[in-house]
């Protein structure tokens, strides 16, 4: 046995855990980092089938090489070690790319430079900044699918149907295309108004949801009343007829004596501004002719709810002359004899008042006065 194969032999004995290829075997080979490189690790969701010693490039140019690649829990951590020399941003992102179509898979690190710090040494680029590039396989399902299932077989009858729609002798394409173009720009412009109005709806919607209850209630109690509208349609079918025979003639009133309605409209105009420039006068004379004789502001001199009067008429002739001439009871003569002419002549001579010659050639007057009223009282002569 030679040296090599015993140096080998000494190497897979000494692993302890299988021997799965030449992966690993500690074989030279990797892009050089120099003495002064660091590390950093970056997860990935699928890191596809990268493998130990592949490039890390940044803009082109090979920065390092990956070290190791492990699981961690549902991702692949893969860890890199990066030369000294090269500055890399904080925010890097990661990508697992390919050098051609059939060629060899690095680990592309892109973008970042927003963030003034450098990535240091033990750094971990997470999930959220990590991708990789597509397959040669997915690329090939892809287009295989677009070949045999997908629409490239109706690319003629949809040819076909665009110009047919287009066509110059029965469509006009440029004034289409113009009205298309102002369509599409009118809802670019209310582009924000459609998202707001989408916005609402998706909030009435959860407030409805939210509401559910109710609305079903609603709904429910709402049936009856749904039910008596259905059993009256045919009334309020008539109705409304009626109600359309109404306007239609109010409409023809209106349209033959809409002139003398305006001309008596107009002759009101001065009575309604008297009325208007009369104020609260108006409505406080009437309040006082409607509670005559007993207007509101009599209440104000009255304590309690209720107003009595005692009235006592007196239309004896002897209390009527006493009232009237203002004698009392003591200066009327007492006559004893119950003959009514005495009294009545010593009455009529304690009323009587100072006599006015007359002229001769007139004949004397009747009694006046307060003889003349007491005379016809009493029964006796004018």
């Amino acid at each position: 046995m030679t040296r090599r194969a015993i140096v080998l032999l000494l190497v897979v004995m000494t692993s302890g855990c299988g021997y799965s290829g030449l992966d690993d075997l500690p074989l030279p080979g990797g892009p050089k980092v120099g003495d002064d490189s660091y590390v950093v690790t970056a997860d990935f969701k699928d890191v596809l089938n990268l493998t130990r010693q592949t490039t890390v490039k940044s803009d082109g140019v090979t920065i390092g090489r990956v070290e190791k690649i492990t699981r961690k829990g549902w991702s692949a951590q893969v860890r890199m070690r990066l030369r000294g020399d090269v500055t890399v941003p904080a925010d890097v992102e990661a990508r697992i790319a390919q050098t051609s179509l059939l060629g060899e898979k690095f680990v592309d690190l892109q973008g970042g430079g927003a963030a003034p710090a450098r990535l240091a040494d033990g750094a971990t680029i997470p999930v959220a900044r990590t991708s990789r590039g597509s397959e040669v396989e997915e690329v090939l399902g892809a287009l295989s699918l677009l070949l045999n299932g997908g629409g490239v077989a109706q690319l003629k009858n949809i040819s076909q149907e665009m110009h047919q729609a287009l066509d110059g002798e029965t469509v006009d394409t440029t004034r289409f295309l113009r009205q298309l173009d102002t369509f599409v720009g009118t809802l670019d412009r209310n582009r924000q108004t459609i998202i707001d109005t989408l916005d609402n709806v998706d909030r009435l919607s959860a407030q409805i949801n939210a509401d559910r209850g109710t609305v079903e209630k609603a709904l429910d109690e709402i049936a009856p009343a749904v039910t008596i509208l259905a059993d009256q349609r045919r009334e309020l079918t008539s109705m409304l007829t009626h109600l359309d025979e109404f306007s239609r003639t109010g409409t023809e009133v209106i349209r033959t004596a809409g002139a003398d309605l305006t001309a008596d409209l107009a002759a009101l105009e001065p009575t309604l501004k008297q009325l208007a420039a009369s104020g609260d006068s108006l409505p406080k004379a009437l309040e006082v002719i409607l509670s005559f004789p007993f207007p509101d502001e009599v209440l104000d001199a009255v304590k309690g709810d209720y107003v009595n009067l005692n009235v006592q008429l007196d239309l004896s002739a002897l209390d009527l002359v006493t009232d009237v001439s203002g004698l009392s009871d003591a200066t009327l003569p007492k006559v004893g004899s119950d003959d009514p002419v005495p009294q009545t002549d010593a009455l009529l001579d304690s009323l009587r008042l100072p006599a006015t010659p007359a002229p001769s050639a007139t004949p004397a007057a009747p009694a006046a006065g307060l003889e003349g009223l007491l005379r016809m009282l009493v029964g006796g002569g004018s």
